[in-house]
């Protein structure tokens, strides 16, 4: 009988206990479009219920009868407080907190987080802020926008490159650049100018590759500064990481949405800057006579002709009152036979009507862009197309450049959400000026080695009717040929360099929600171009005329996966953390193509069309990295946080000892202006201590462990190789560097004054440097001879 009667009591206060539970359900939405929320924390307050919602933006919480009230927050978000009374469905509306919107960031592996719980350095800029002054690179746009990042342009060169360092130079000969990613995607930013144009001794600077990125698909940039921010990304992104987020469509709940936007724009360039000219003394060096020239006889009328040969500036003093005979009249004499009877057009001694700066002209770009937008509550899409179409300041340049953009993403249902993008870009450039000291840089002529009497005007009509080029360079009076220096418009309009790409970037993915605070992303990412180059000089210049085709294919693929976590703990602290893993394949192939010897057949620009055995590079080079890494941050009461990364990636060009390397990070943050103690104080809007520490690996390029010998130019039917005179190291480590940071933040007067302030040291290890073998510096020969 006491068993029974222990038996009801224990059974009545089960009942009593679970009646004492009640479970609310409820739909969490955005007050300013009625889309549904993912991810919001439903919290009971005073307990340790809780939970967040789902794709839907619902929850289903089992509180206790204590709870008196439910705590809804999410990032960006108006913290919202609502009484349970008696009520078991709670829908609830969160309104948008403006001036937290400004602290929400893209972080590492897209990472959507508040700026105030990072523990590193981190800055965005809105994409609006990028098309105000639209540039064609938009790398340029980011100049003086973010602290400590250094943008170097090619001023001056129409598509030029545009070099980008975060904290100055880590590696002495390695690269430097920090990593570009696009929605997820490693995007490539190589530059293919050769070694004498980066040196100034010639050459064209086709620009670096991030200038594919359109800036009016552009939501936000955000700038990962140090080791510890980037660490996740591994050893390509130890300077630093560029995350680009693209604009997408915002679904709507309960209805569909259709819009279309349109945006144009136009830019104007002008040279800014010349020289100071001199006009006192025009060109040549002055003879031995009365007044400077050489005295010449020409069907019975003798004429004061200048030094044509000389390309400087020595010649007689200008003197209105003594008429010279000029380039051009010889060659509209020599045109028309020479004949006996011709008097030829003679022109005052005086500095030019038309100078330098006549032959500039005002460049003008158009851009205009036309994007579609559409919507339902499962579902968005845009689609975007950009033109770009200007031209140089420099005659017969030209650069064009279209943008297909297409993005969406689809809930099939509450635990499966799918997503793809992909852009193609074809872009086009006729004419970039060359760079430095060389025989195409009309820049040279005009400003070392030219004459100070010509006018542009004269210089107009640069070709004779039989193909030749009319210069005021001139052998001799008697001698129409080049001597030393092209006429600027035959090079402008003869030698003129064209190239194209056609890049092909984006990914295609799902994610699965497993839980409500857990969800599984896998996604397969791509980027692929083929960039083509030829340059060439004309039959009928000075210099030895040739033809040069260079061809280069990037592919880069990354499939990888990603476990997410965010999970309000308690009332005090919220976990986020991620697990991941990534395996990266990257091929390069060029292959480059150029005459020898000259040109045989005039305007017939092809690599046949060579006087000699023609010159041809074919190299292709493949690189792998497998990577693991994962992420955990604490946050305490929204004051305090604890973030701690580790990378582990396994490099395919390091031997197989020395491949794997590990990228560990920690960081640590103290709001402080969440204090009670602080309140009062209405001066200061918001406060905050970071520090952080992190070490990060770099390999090296493909094929840097053993030496091979390199195809040396034939000679004759013998084929040659060459021992390279530097010496690879089949016992490489990989580079680390290890860098620390502290910093603060502050804000005043409603966010009216702010200082953001941060100190930091980085210090490399085992660099990777090329050191040359004395014994080699002779290149040695290996000759295939042949067989008697």
């Amino acid at each position: 009988m006491r068993k029974i009667f222990f038996l009801f009591t224990f059974l009545a206060m089960l009942g009593m206990q679970v009646m004492a539970q009640r479970q609310i359900t409820g739909t969490v939405t955005n007050a300013d479009d009625g889309s549904t929320i993912p991810g919001v924390s439903v919290f009971a307050k005073g307990t340790t219920a809780g939970t967040v919602t789902d794709l839907n933006g619902k929850f289903t919480l089992t509180v206790p009868a204590e709870a008196k009230v439910l705590t809804f927050s999410f990032v960006g978000m108006v913290t919202q407080e609502v009484a349970i009374g008696s009520e078991s469905v709670i829908n609830v509306n969160l309104k948008t907190a403006s001036t937290a919107l400004e602290g929400v960031v893209v972080t590492a592996l897209g990472v959507t987080r508040e700026k105030k719980a990072l523990g590193y350095a981190v800055q965005d800029v809105k994409g609006d802020e990028l098309t105000k002054a639209r540039e064609t690179n938009v790398v340029n746009s980011l100049s003086g926008r973010v602290a400590g990042l250094q943008v170097t342009g090619a001023s001056g060169n129409m598509g030029g490159s545009s070099r980008v360092l975060i904290r100055g130079v880590n590696s002495v000969s390695g690269n430097n650049n920090p990593l570009f990613v696009v929605d997820g995607i490693p995007f490539d930013n190589s530059d293919f100018n050769t070694v004498n144009t980066a040196r100034g001794a010639g050459g064209y600077d086709y620009g670096n590759m991030a200038q594919d990125i359109n800036s009016d698909d552009i939501e936000s940039i955000s700038v990962l500064k140090g080791g510890a921010a980037a660490a996740l990304y591994g050893s390509r992104a130890a300077n630093g990481v560029i995350l680009i987020t693209t604009k997408k469509g915002k679904m709507g709940k309960g209805k569909k949405t259709l819009g279309i936007s349109l945006n144009s724009g136009v830019s104007f360039e002008k040279v800014a800057v010349l020289p100071n000219y001199q006009n006192l003394y025009g060109g040549g060096s002055e003879y031995d006579s009365e007044n400077g020239f050489e005295q010449v006889d020409i069907n019975g009328t003798t004429y004061n002709i200048p030094d044509y040969g000389t390309d400087e500036s020595w010649g007689p003093k200008y003197n209105a009152n003594i008429q010279y005979l000029p380039f051009w009249s010889l060659y509209d004499w020599e045109e028309i036979g020479k004949p006996t009877d011709q008097q030829l057009a003679t022109t005052p001694w005086v500095a030019p009507e038309n100078d330098v700066d006549s032959f500039f002209e005002t460049g003008v770009t158009f851009t205009n862009n036309v994007a579609l937008t559409g919507s339902d509550e499962n579902g968005q899409f845009r689609m975007s197309y950009t033109n770009v179409s200007g031209s140089g300041y420099m005659p017969n340049s030209k650069l064009r450049r279209n943008t297909f953009n297409m993005n969406g993403s689809r809930k099939f249902s509450k635990f499966l959400e799918g997503f793809a993008t992909a852009n193609y870009v074809k872009s086009y450039a006729l004419g970039r000026a060359e760079v430095g000291y060389g025989d195409n840089n009309v820049m040279q002529k005009f400003n070392q080695w030219g004459q100070r009497q010509l006018d542009m005007k004269s210089l107009e009509k640069y070709r004779n009717a039989d193909g030749t080029m009319r210069t005021w360079n001139r052998i001799a009076w008697n001698n129409p040929a080049p001597h030393y220096s092209d006429n600027p418009y035959w090079t402008r309009y003869m030698n003129a360099p064209e190239d194209q790409r056609d890049r092909f970037f984006g990914n295609a993915g799902v994610t699965l929600t497993l839980l409500d605070w857990l969800k599984l992303t896998g996604k397969y990412n791509f980027d692929t171009y083929t960039f083509r180059a030829q340059e060439h000089v004309a039959i009928g210049s000075q210099a030895q005329t040739y033809y040069s085709e260079d061809v280069r294919q990037v592919t880069e693929t990354n499939a990888e996966f990603l476990f997410q976590v965010d999970k309000q703990l308690n009332e005090l602290f919220r976990l986020n953390a991620t697990f991941g893993g990534n395996r990266m394949f990257r091929t390069t192939h060029r292959n480059y193509g150029s005459t020898q010897g000259g040109l045989v057949i005039a305007d017939f620009y092809n690599i046949n069309n060579s006087g000699a055995s023609p010159l041809v590079i074919d190299n292709t080079f493949k690189k792998a990295i497998n990577s693991l890494y994962g992420s955990a941050s604490l946050g305490y009461k929204g004051m305090l946080f604890l973030d701690m990364t580790l990378r582990n990636d396994w490099s395919s060009t390091l031997p197989t000892d020395n491949r794997s390397y590990l990228y560990p990070s920690v960081t640590g943050s103290f709001v402080f202006s969440e204090m009670p103690a602080l309140e009062k104080y209405e001066w200061l809007s918001f406060g905050k201590v970071r520090a952080g520490w992190a070490k990060a690996g770099n390999d090296t390029d493909p094929y840097s462990l053993f030496n091979a010998y390199d195809n040396y130019t034939n000679f004759g039917a013998d084929i040659r190789y060459s021992v390279p005179s530097t010496l690879n190291n089949s016992a490489l480590k990989p580079e680390s560097t290890t860098s620390f940071e502290i910093g603060t933040e502050l804000k005043f007067f409603n966010n009216r004054l702010g200082i953001d302030f941060t100190y930091y040291s980085n210090k490399t290890t085992d660099q990777l440097l090329a050191v040359q073998d004395p014994e080699l510096v002779v290149i040695s020969m290996l000759t295939k001879m042949p067989e008697k």
